[in-house]
C-alpha cells in the first residue's frame, strides 16, 4: 500500500509517535524522492532498522491510515521469514 500525504502531515506523524528528527529526516529523504509516496513495506523496514517496537509501528500504522491488521500482517509476514517456521502470530490485541 502507498502513503500520500503532504510532507509537513507525515513529518508531524513520524515525531508524534517518538521517532527523532533524524530518523524523521532519513524517511523523509525517501519520502520526498518518490514524490511525497512512501511504500508501507518500506516504511516498516526504516522503522525496524531504527529499532522501533511492535506497539509504536501499529500506533503509526494506524495514524497515517493503513490499519492495524496491515501492520501486524506485515510483521508476521517478516519475522516468518526471519525465524522459519517456529513464528506463527495468531492473535494481538492493542488498546491505547
Amino acid at each position: 500500500m502507498m502513503i500520500e500525504m503532504k510532507p509537513e502531515e507525515f513529518n508531524r506523524a513520524l515525531l508524534s509517535m517518538g521517532l527523532n528528527e533524524g530518523e524523521v529526516r532519513e524517511i523523509g529523504i525517501e519520502f520526498s524522492k518518490n514524490n511525497f509516496v512512501i511504500d508501507d513495506e518500506m516504511l516498516l523496514d526504516k522503522l525496524l532498522e531504527f529499532g522501533k517496537d511492535m506497539y509504536t509501528i501499529i500506533r503509526l500504522f494506524e495514524k497515517l491510515g493503513i490499519g492495524k491488521g496491515n501492520a501486524v500482517r506485515m510483521m508476521e509476514i517478516r519475522q516468518r521469514q526471519k525465524l522459519g517456521s517456529l513464528v506463527n502470530i495468531y492473535t494481538l490485541e492493542v488498546e491505547d
